[in-house]
């Protein structure tokens, strides 16, 4: 037995295979192929549909010591991703988590580098932030979710120390 993360449309719901049919999260690229959703994506990230997807599913479907389990993810992605039409090896599972991390982590050291080495201005990582928040509500719709306005307020906190101890640093 699988238990879906709370933040999905079967909100903590035990999930065995016969309701997987249920999982939500891909609604919208029903009719697209890989092709379509990687082209989507590259819009506005560095993600590849498989990394987007996998991410998705290890977080959304753990065991009860709160693991991933690949082999059984790679083994369902027809029935849960519509634009998926061949299972993956847990190996393929695990690779594409780990290529999501990998680009999660430079992507962050880039965003925060830029500003840190004084490459773009105070004013211009504003501007640049607003850009990246609009590019989020869009994959988060297109994801079928609704982003509370706490998450955004949380999220803009988090920034705004990271910010800190950057100009913090800096000075030192």
């Amino acid at each position: 037995m699988f238990v879906v993360n709370a933040d999905v449309a079967l909100m903590g719901e035990i999930v065995d295979m016969e309701k997987t049919n249920h999982y939500q999260k891909f609604r919208k690229m029903d009719g697209k192929d890989y092709g379509d959703v990687t082209r989507f994506l590259k819009k506005t990230t560095h993600l590849t549909a498989r990394e987007w997807m996998i991410a998705h599913l290890c977080s959304d479907f753990r065991d009860i010591s709160n693991h991933s389990q690949m082999t059984w993810i790679g083994e369902n992605l027809p029935d849960l991703v519509p634009f998926v039409t061949e299972p993956y090896s847990r190996h393929e599972v695990s690779n594409s988590l780990s290529a999501f991390k990998k680009k999660v982590r430079r992507s962050g050291t880039t965003f925060f580098y830029a500003y840190y080495a004084g490459l773009i201005s105070k004013e211009e990582m504003i501007s640049l932030i607003h850009t990246i928040v609009s590019d989020l509500e869009k994959l988060t719709k297109t994801e079928g979710n609704e982003v509370p306005e706490s998450h955004d307020i949380e999220v803009q906190r988090l920034i705004t120390d990271v910010f800190r101890r950057i100009n913090e640093q800096m000075i030192e």
